[in-house]
Parts: C-alpha cells; structure tokens; sequence
C-alpha cells in the first residue's frame, strides 16, 4: 500500500514544486536577481511544502504516460510564470511614476540600476523602487503574495485547460492599474511641469536675450528636490494603499 502512495504524493508535490518555484522566480521581492539563487530555490521548496499540504486533495490523477506528466510540469510552469510576471507588473508603478518625475525635473539623464527592472533606468525611478520595496516588506505586503500562491490553485485549478482569456484579462487589468497608479503618483509633478515649462515660455518671450536654460535647469532641479521632498510620503502611501487593494482583488 505504502508503494502506492508515496508515488501519489510524490506527484502531487511535484506539480506544486514546479508552479511556485517558477513564481518565486520573478515574483518582485521574493524573486528579485539581488537575491542569491541557493536562498530563492530554498524559499521555493519551504513554501511548497507548506502549500502542498493544503492543496493536495485538488491534485489530478497520475498521468499513465510520461508525456502526460511532463504536458501536466509544462502547464504549472506556464501558470507560474503569468502569475509572477503579472504581479512583478504591479511593482511598475513605482518605475513609472519614477521616470515621470525624471523627466519633468530635469533628471532623465542621471541613470541607476533599477531592481524591479533588471536594467538602469532614471534615478528618481530607482530611487522609488527601493523605498516601495522596502515599504512592501516593513508592512507584511509580501505575506499576500505567499498568500496568493497558494489562492492561485483555486483561480486555476491544476488539470484543466489554460485559461487563456483570463489569463489576457488578469495581464490587461495588472497592467492598466499600474500605469494608471504610476501616473497619479507623479501627477502633482506633471502639474508642475507644465506649469515651470510655460512660465519660462512666457519669460523667454517677454524679457528678450534670456538665458532659459542657464537659469531655468538648476531652478527646475532645485524644485523637483522640494517638491519630492514634501510629497514622497503621501506618494507611496498611495502605492501602498492600491498595491494592497490589488493584492487583494488578485485574491478574490
């Protein structure tokens, strides 16, 4: 009896293992490239096991063929990685409202390495990035998207047909709620923007041989730097404020 169970749950633990290590991969904060390879793949094995023993009883049947089981890893898999990229897609909003500012300040130019995006990117961008990230962990954020992962076997049930409708539908709304997030973050700025760009239009026009660029640059910075200065709390208040209620849709 023993000898037909073990390969059972074997099987079962497999099809968990495969799904969550492939969204502890690119999830954001727990899949981040800054974080060794070793601590992710065991972080991924300690969730599964703990997920394992909650969703066991939806696992499928054992395919009788090989090809069956590897059909069964290729959809978790697939399922893992739409799931993390779409939530990796919420962490965009600080890169968005980031590079926003950059360009309204003057600061497109200055370039950092960004986490959320691998890549370098405007240093007001990178800049937010961290300060979310650490805000996301200080207030338990990250709990939700364990949470998630294991919410994840209700929305898409392992054994059945990929749901690609809801799968373009849930990518769509992450992916319009984050731009959406990242521009109301930035729109004090972009208020600012046009308004600084049309006064200096409205000088250059009326005093004649004005240096604009020459007075207007180190004028622009200065104001960005206090405009960021007295904003930034109430901006990742409302990242973390809608970053949680999109947890929570996510979850249902």
């Amino acid at each position: 009896m023993l000898g037909n169970v073990l390969p059972v749950e074997a099987f079962g633990f497999l099809l968990v293992t495969v799904r969550l290590a492939a969204l502890v991969m690119v999830m954001p904060i727990l899949g981040e490239s800054s974080v060794p390879g070793r601590i992710r793949a065991g972080l991924a094995l300690t969730i599964s096991v703990i997920v394992y023993s909650s969703v066991r009883d939806l696992m499928p049947p054992m395919p009788e063929s090989v090809f069956g089981l590897f059909a069964l890893m290729f959809r978790e898999f697939l399922v893992g990685i739409i799931i993390g990229l779409a939530t990796r897609i919420l962490m965009s909003a600080t890169h968005v409202a980031g590079t926003v500012i950059a360009f309204q300040t003057g600061l497109a130019a200055a370039q950092s390495f960004d986490p959320a995006q691998g890549s370098q990117s405007a240093l007001v961008a990178a800049f937010m990035t961290y300060i979310a990230i650490t805000l996301i962990v200080v207030f338990d954020l990250h709990h939700l998207m364990i949470l998630g992962m294991a919410h994840s076997y209700q929305k898409f049930p392992v054994g059945e047909v990929l749901p690609y409708a809801d799968f373009a539908t849930l990518v769509t709304e992450m992916v319009s709620d984050s731009f959406l997030l990242g521009f109301h973050m930035a729109s004090p700025f972009i208020a600012y923007g046009l308004i600084f760009n049309l006064s200096l239009g409205l000088i250059s026009r009326m005093v004649q041989g004005f240096q604009v660029f020459f007075i207007g640059m180190p004028v622009n910075i200065f104001m960005g730097f206090s405009i960021m200065m007295l904003l930034i709390g109430g901006m990742m208040q409302l990242f973390l404020d809608r970053f949680r209620d999109l947890l929570l849709g996510f979850l249902g």
